[in-house]
């Protein structure tokens, strides 16, 4: 007889969110490593990762959620392949206590607002996706995404149906976000905060950081302190010495070790993260130099950089920003990869100029097949 298989998600068979909700966590855990050390063996790299840091919590961990609303006004997240189908009422066990709440009355507030629904294939009406961040300080944000309203009456009325969502809602703040463009994506290129501040506050092992309503943050609070904390690891000690964060997003790390730098420098391509990032570092009392640019495109040989912190998006660095770093020789490297797979394969040119130090993976995402990846990389004393 086949063993029946049980998994955390209520509609493992249509949603895609997680994917790996019916294996064991010890299970995951031993799988990810596997996975890692089999892209390494792929590209002959003669690396093995043994170390990896559990998440504290494996359920109600995620701090964002983007919810879906169709031109019916279902509410949910996509069924599995196929974007023009929501399944209604189905939020996810991976999201925050908090964010499974407001969710229920978002929910029934979209039904009841008078608003219309977006229709994904003719791009006629309104509600769009509901964005609900949350943080481990309590604190909550609700980013409604909608179309342009097509006059002056539909505008307040859309005003008038977000303070009411404010008032049963009791959100730390409420934005609305205007896409003006037809492309299905959960943000906007307008926002007008509807109540509170607009921005969120999180405390990740005694920094702060302000999460603006568009902007990237590490998704698991819980998590994110393993994440720093390893990182500052492996830079080792930071006294007199110049850092760089390049893809520094809204200065996660950066804005963390600057009060132990001679110097930090952070690059980002994001203007907003810039903004958060300049926020952030304020808020810390820390100097951080922040420069809006991409990688590849700015001129950071110049700097000297002892430590420079790679993290870049899924899909890698680009073939000049690596050639770069190469170029340059920074003492120290570390490097923090969503995607090991490409990281194993800049390794391919990496390992020729530096030695591994030190390699650990974190587990950020339980119950799906993505890992951070944090390597510390120490240039060849032969160079």
């Amino acid at each position: 007889m086949s063993k029946i298989k049980t998994s955390l998600c209520p509609n493992p068979d249509v949603c895609g969110s997680c994917g790996w909700s019916h294996i064991p966590y010890e299970k995951q855990l031993q799988q990810k490593l596997s996975d890692i050390n089999g892209s390494f063996a792929i590209k002959k790299l003669d690396l093995t990762v043994e170390d990896i840091f559990a998440s504290p919590k494996t359920s109600h961990y995620r701090n964002r959620m983007d919810f879906v609303i169709d031109f019916e006004g279902n509410m949910g997240l996509r069924e599995k392949g196929k974007w023009w189908r929501v399944i209604d009422d189905h939020p996810c066990f991976l999201a925050d206590e908090r964010i499974d709440e407001l969710f229920a009355v978002v929910r029934t507030w979209t039904k009841a607002a008078g608003l219309t629904f977006f229709d994904r294939k003719s791009h006629v009406g309104l509600l769009r996706y509901a964005v609900i961040r949350a943080t481990s300080i309590g604190e909550t944000m609700i980013i409604v995404v909608t179309s342009v309203p097509k006059d002056d009456d539909e505008k307040a009325s859309v005003k008038k149906a977000l303070a009411d969502l404010s008032d049963i809602s009791r959100a730390t703040t409420i934005v609305w976000s205007i896409n003006h463009t037809i492309s299905d994506v959960s943000f906007g290129d307008e926002l007008h905060v509807i109540a509170g501040d607009g921005v969120i506050n999180e405390n990740i092992n005694g920094t702060l950081y302000r999460i603006s309503p568009n902007a990237f943050f590490q998704t698991n609070s819980y998590a994110a302190p393993m994440l720093l904390d390893t990182v500052r690891e492996f830079c080792g000690d930071l006294t007199g010495k110049t850092l760089l964060d390049l893809y520094c997003g809204s200065g996660f790390f950066g804005v963390a070790l600057a009060r132990k730098a001679k110097r930090t420098v952070g690059v980002e391509m994001v203007k907003e993260a810039i903004a958060d990032a300049k926020a952030n570092a304020d808020l810390n009392g820390v100097d951080v130099e922040l420069h809006d640019a991409k990688t590849e495109a700015f001129d950071w040989m110049t700097i000297g950089a002892d430590v420079v912190i790679l993290d870049p998006p899924r899909m890698g660095m680009h073939d000049k920003a690596l050639a770069d770093v190469i170029a340059a020789k920074p003492e120290r490297i570390v490097y923090v990869s969503c995607n090991y797979k490409n990281f194993a394969r800049e390794m391919v040119q990496l390992q020729h100029h530096y030695d591994i130090e030190a390699i650990r993976a974190v587990d950020m995402f339980p119950h799906t097949p993505h890992v951070e990846l944090v390597t510390a990389l120490v240039r060849k004393s032969t160079l």
